[in-house]
């Protein structure tokens, strides 16, 4: 009894994530998901504090809309935006009322009967909701049916996503937001950028995002449910992941249990698996300069002819756009503790394929920060032969 215990209590939480899963993904459709939050936003401005919850929610039941994401949109009146919300609304409802707003004077305030004060509430939160929860429901529904435009894709998405759902709400919402919103990963499966075959090698892959989806697009192909139109996803015979924190490391290896091995370690200091393919994303700008050029060696040594590496690092002549990624990168590492043994080390794109050249590969270049704020740049480097490999890896970096 006492060893079931921790089972037991183990599987309560799972099944309180899956509830989450269901109350963050119920109510699905650009329609549906503009009026959740239309909705949420409005009531939010309706001055009945202590009930936006409750309305929320049997208002989400009947209408069969996202409860958790209108109560979120509700939280417009939060503590900080209350007091400027407020003063909005009664002067709104002032001006509805009688075409003049309210002096802004003391002796104005203590002379008005509190009753005054209270129907232009009413009036300005009906007004000043209605205005809001229009301008929401445009910005919701532009980024919705942007989404929806990802289509089958989505769905891939959706299902590589749920395999993290069992490590934890934050695990499930950082692959669900990372997967759409990069463009790597849909580059990774639908760009014709990897081979056939073989095995997989991803360096530094995290949660193992790009394993998950390759396992899920590989799935969909055989099982028949991809996309006519697009062209068939790369089908690897083994997957395998390297990542050196043990708590990340821990995460991918439970959501590709039997789709991959996640091994936790540092590339830099064990040896390579030989494979056809291997994956560098955004790794290299992370390391010091004579590490970038140690790793590369190990690889340029371990990939098989014919084979293929994709790396995706970022551009240190990008203006503002690496500002960001420089930013991103220090928040991350302030977030994971991690900030004072935090390394930047990046370069520009000619920087970039120079390096690539004196360890032996050619360097396809193309943009990979599209839809984002980063200046992200991805490589497809292929081996050239090995005697002009030994001797461009022998020269000075």
């Amino acid at each position: 009894m006492i060893r079931a215990l921790p089972l037991a209590t183990r599987g309560f939480s799972f099944q309180l994530r899956k509830r989450f899963s269901t109350l963050r993904t119920e109510g699905a459709g650009a329609a549906r998901e503009t009026a959740a939050i239309a909705l949420g936003v409005f009531i939010g401005c309706l001055p009945i504090y202590g009930l936006h919850l409750l309305v929320c929610w049997v208002t989400g039941l009947v209408l069969r809309l996202n409860r958790l994401k209108m109560y979120l949109a509700a939280n417009i009146s939060n503590p900080f935006v209350a007091p400027w919300l407020l003063f909005a609304e009664v002067q709104t409802g002032a001006w509805v009322r009688r075409g003049t707003f309210h002096p802004l004077t003391r002796a104005a305030i203590v002379s008005t009967p509190l009753s005054v004060f209270g129907l232009d509430l009413v009036y300005g939160s009906v007004a000043v909701g209605l205005t809001l929860a229009a301008a929401a429901a445009a910005g919701t529904y532009s980024l919705v049916r942007r989404a929806a435009r990802n289509g089958p894709f989505g769905e891939l998405v959706r299902r590589a996503a749920d395999r993290y759902l069992a490590s934890g709400i934050t695990a499930w919402e950082f692959a669900r937001g990372k997967l759409a919103m990069d463009p790597v990963y849909r580059a990774g499966v639908t760009g014709r950028l990897l081979p056939d075959g073989g095995t997989l090698v991803d360096i530094g892959c995290g949660q193992g995002l790009m394993l998950a989806l390759l396992a899920d697009a590989r799935a969909a192909y055989e099982g028949g449910a991809w996309p006519s139109g697009w062209p068939p996803p790369p089908r690897f015979d083994r997957l395998v992941g390297i990542e050196t924190r043990p708590r990340v490391a821990s995460i991918a290896r439970d959501a590709l249990d039997g789709a991959a091995v996640v091994h936790q370690t540092d590339a830099r200091t064990t040896s390579i698996e030989r494979a056809r393919a291997m994956l560098l994303f955004d790794v290299l700008h992370l390391l010091p300069r004579a590490d970038q050029d140690a790793l590369l060696a190990s690889v340029a040594g371990q990939l098989e002819a014919g084979g293929v590496v994709l790396v995706r690092a970022t551009d240190a002549g990008a203006g503002w756009r690496f500002k960001a990624v420089r930013l991103g990168n220090r928040l991350k590492a302030f977030a994971f503790g991690t900030w004072r043994r935090q390394t930047f080390h990046p370069r520009t794109p000619d920087e970039w394929r120079a390096c690539f050249e004196r360890h032996g590969f050619e360097a396809d270049v193309r943009p990979m920060g599209e839809g984002t704020p980063f200046a992200n740049v991805l490589f497809r480097l292929t081996a050239r032969d090995a005697a002009a490999r030994a001797s461009r890896s022998a020269l000075p970096a």
